[in-house]
Order: C-alpha cells, then sequence, then structure tokens
C-alpha cells in the first residue's frame, strides 16, 4: 500500500511539474526565433515534417541574431489567400521575395541577412 502511495505521489509531483513548465512558458521562450519586429514572416504548419525540420535551422540562426514572424496558417487559414502561401515552409519578405520549401542554415542565413531579419546582435 506505501508503495502504491508513493507511486501516486511521484505520479502527481511530475504531472504538476510539467503543467506548471506549460504555464509559464511563453512561445518566444520555446522559440528563441519568433520576434514580431522581424521584416521576414515564416509561414508554418505544426503538421508540416518540413517545418519540423527547419525550426532546429532557425534556432541556430536565432544565436546569430537572426527572428522571424511567426505566421501559423493551421491557426489562421486565411493566410494561404492573404499572402499567397502554396506550401510551407514559407519565408516572405517585406519586398514580396519569397523563400519556399525546406531551406539549410548557409541559405537560410543569406536570404534572411539579405532581407534584413538580422536583428538581434549574434555571438
Amino acid at each position: 500500500m506505501k508503495t502504491k502511495t508513493l507511486l501516486l505521489a511521484l505520479v502527481a509531483v511530475i504531472a504538476i511539474g510539467i503543467a506548471a513548465y506549460f504555464l509559464t512558458t511563453t512561445p518566444s521562450q520555446t522559440q528563441n526565433y519568433a520576434d514580431d519586429a522581424s521584416p521576414v514572416m515564416y509561414f508554418y504548419s505544426e503538421s508540416c515534417k518540413f517545418c519540423q525540420q527547419q525550426k532546429p535551422i532557425l534556432r541556430e540562426l536565432a544565436e546569430e541574431g537572426y527572428r522571424v514572424k511567426m505566421m501559423n496558417v493551421d491557426g489562421n487559414p486565411e493566410y494561404w489567400a492573404q499572402y499567397e502561401i502554396s506550401g510551407t515552409p514559407t519565408f516572405l519578405a517585406g519586398n514580396g521575395d519569397r523563400q519556399v520549401g525546406l531551406t539549410q542554415k548557409d541559405a537560410l542565413r543569406a536570404w534572411l541577412q539579405a532581407h534584413g531579419a538580422k536583428i538581434v546582435s549574434g555571438s
């Protein structure tokens, strides 16, 4: 009986810890590459496997100061027509230039640099 009670208490503590993490962590903390002030919009979908592969690349580039404005097409289906998005991931600059599809680090860095998305001093 004591073992069952201890196990239930342990499960409760873990559940409370997980809940506390998600309640106190904002998207900007988990996505260090997100910044609404960026001149580059990043259209993505949580269900897109290429968007999932793009995340670690964006995290690495964020360490250098690059940021993008997050544009979730799942939560905002009007973005497809409004911004003429044909697929995700898509990066759209203020001048209308776009980078469509999974983009590797060096190519994305150059594209983001050319479109003014380095808005934080990187290390």
